[in-house]
């Protein structure tokens, strides 16, 4: 009852006040109207007074003209005459014009416009008998007093019609005056009025406001208590009402929406919390609109995805529960989820460990099962070599064949012993073992008709293990000739590099296939992962960043630096036995050989 009864009186002092506005702005109004009436009433006035003021000027220098060219005999002091005579008709027109509300002044108009004929009919006279040759009798009829009496009762109606006018002026002068004084009252008393009002209003709001932040300091209390608790939670939280539209988010849940809070109150969960299945990218079920239908806590379905404002997706666990009043009636639904992405990388991780450990009990398996078949292999090119009048071209494919077994036999030692060489690292020259790995791509290489590019610069030797090193350039033009089409080109450069910390010798490997798309760079030296799906096992680039990286080495995949499509593999080892490397300086230098094969 008592908020009630101070609504009403809220409402009736505003109420007041708005009338009397209202009532002060009618009485503006209405003297602003009478003033301007007045103003262009005084306006009128002047005209009119103005107009006779030039109708009187005009005769009068008539008359003088008249007399002028009566004494002198000269034209042109006829001109005053001739001007009058022309423009004094639309003077009184414009005077009967302006006094046309007026029966008083219209009367005397009449008599104006005929004592203004007869006085230039009089004027003509004296001009056409002096102009007859009788100047003496022209003269006489000017000393006569009939041109005199024509003034003379011009002057008075003039006079009379200035009077009649100027009285009006004062009229209207005073009537405007009085209304200024009005309105400026009514102004000043409106003013006084209002300011009052609003006094009195603002002690009263003023007052309970005052009381309202009283009653209110404890329930700010503990809603500061909640939202810092839910602020400082690791998790991502969403505050919906019952309608699904947001009121809070905390820090955690804006980094993973990528929405502020600002941006994301008012607007509805499915907005700011969209999420997808992870298989199949459909729109899954959103939590908070389940709660609000079945009014219980529920849980989100397993691989879903959230998608952030720039399309990126983040894999997600969640639950969502119904916020009640005390009457456990629902009034809102709060959204708890978490970023699942580290969760998702470690069992990545172990799978993908599981699957490497398979793979190297059946890689020892297959080694030991092969080792015994290569030696007889390698017995039986040594036998063959030994025999006399073998033709030059074969015998160099026989040894080129025992170099690469010795590789393979090498690698299966390697598979047998967990990658504990035997063999110790020797001194390395770089352009030959490119040029071994040439040779034995070489058919490969000319039936596709690929051009080689080779850009070898003076670069020391270096310490490592040479079977390992060819198995990485092997690799990698393997690679590269597999991805070129037909008549493509593969570059080869060779460079040293020198640095604070020692010489580095850099080899980059470059092909104008497809190339290594952006969202693939990152994972292309992880095991089991290859574009070939039909031949590929995923491993030969892991194999071959494991060996580098053994040679305290770095190698990086992207594209080429020309801005030409195709990949390019660059691998960076230090000169000499020992050194670390980085990897990130890239220059260009040596001389240039191109072979078509």
């Amino acid at each position: 009852m008592q908020t009630l009864y101070k609504r009403s009186s809220v409402i009736g002092c505003f109420a007041l006040l708005l009338a009397i506005v209202i009532g002060a702005a009618f009485i503006t109004k209405r003297q602003l109207d009478i003033q301007v009436r007045t103003a262009v009433s005084v306006i009128h006035t002047r005209q009119v007074l103005l107009q006779l003021s030039q109708t009187e000027s005009l005769l009068k220098d008539a008359e003088t003209g008249q007399r002028g060219y009566l004494y002198t005999g000269k034209k042109e002091y006829l001109a005053p005459y001739h001007l009058a005579v022309s423009n004094v008709d639309s003077h009184i027109d414009a005077l009967a014009k302006l006094t046309a509300d007026n029966p008083e002044q219209r009367a005397r108009i009449v008599s104006l416009r005929n004592q203004t004929r007869a006085k230039l009919a009089e004027l003509a006279e004296t001009i056409r008998i002096y102009e007859s040759g009788s100047k003496d009798k022209a003269r006489d009829l000017v000393i006569a007093d009939s041109g005199l009496v024509y003034m003379n009762n011009i002057r008075a109606i003039v006079s009379a019609m200035e009077d009649t006018e100027e009285t009006l002026e004062s009229t209207r002068q005073a009537q405007y005056r009085k209304s200024i004084r009005l309105t400026t009252t009514c102004i000043f008393l409106t003013s006084i009025l209002a300011a009052l009002g609003l006094v009195l209003l603002a002690y009263y709001i003023i007052r309970e406001i005052n009381l309202r932040e009283a009653h209110s300091k404890d329930i700010r209390t503990r809603e500061e208590w909640f939202r810092v608790t839910l602020t400082s939670i690791g998790d991502a939280v969403i505050a919906t009402d019952q309608n699904g539209n947001v009121t809070f988010l905390n820090p955690t849940a804006e980094d993973l929406t990528g929405i502020t809070t600002a941006a994301a109150i008012g607007r509805n969960i499915v907005e700011v919390f969209p999420i997808f299945n992870e298989t199949t990218f459909e729109p899954v079920d959103n939590p908070v609109a389940k709660v609000i239908q079945q009014g219980r806590a529920m849980g989100l379905a397993n691989h879903t995805v959230l998608r952030k404002p720039d399309g990126s997706l983040t894999p997600i666990d969640d639950s969502a529960a119904p916020i009640r009043d005390d009457s456990g009636n629902l009034i809102g639904v709060v959204l708890v989820f978490r970023d699942i992405t580290n969760n998702r990388k470690t069992d990545d991780i172990l799978r993908k460990t599981e699957k490497l450990a398979a793979a190297a009990r059946l890689a020892a398996t297959v080694a030991h099962e092969i080792n015994n078949p290569l030696e007889a292999i390698v017995n039986l090119i040594y036998i063959s070599k030994a025999e006399s009048g073998l033709p030059p071209q074969v015998r160099n494919q026989l040894v080129q064949a025992e170099h690469e077994l010795e590789r393979v036999a090498h690698i299966t030692r390697q598979t047998l012993g967990f990658y504990r060489d035997s063999n110790a690292p020797e001194s390395v020259q770089l352009e030959s073992l490119i040029e071994s790995v040439f040779r034995l791509y070489e058919n490969k290489l000319k039936s596709k008709k690929i051009t080689v590019e080779r850009h070898f610069g003076k670069c020391p030797h270096i310490q490592a293990v040479q079977g390992e090193i060819k198995q990485v350039v092997s690799n990698l033009i393997s690679n590269a000739a597999d991805a070129v089409a037909f008549n493509g080109t593969i570059s080869v450069t060779l460079e040293c590099i020198e640095q604070v910390d020692g010489t580095i010798v850099q080899l980059k490997i470059e092909d104008n296939g497809p190339g290594i798309p952006k969202e693939i760079e990152g994972r292309i030296f992880e095991p089991f992962f290859t574009t070939k799906q039909d031949v590929g096992t995923g491993l030969g680039l892991w194999v071959t960043k494991e060996i580098i990286e053994r040679h305290n080495g770095s190698i990086h995949a992207g594209s080429r630096l020309d801005g030409s499509s195709g990949a390019a593999f660059t691998i960076a080892l230090p000169a000499g036995s020992n050194g670390h490397l980085d990897g990130r300086n890239i220059q260009r230098q040596g001389a240039a050989q191109i072979e078509h094969p």
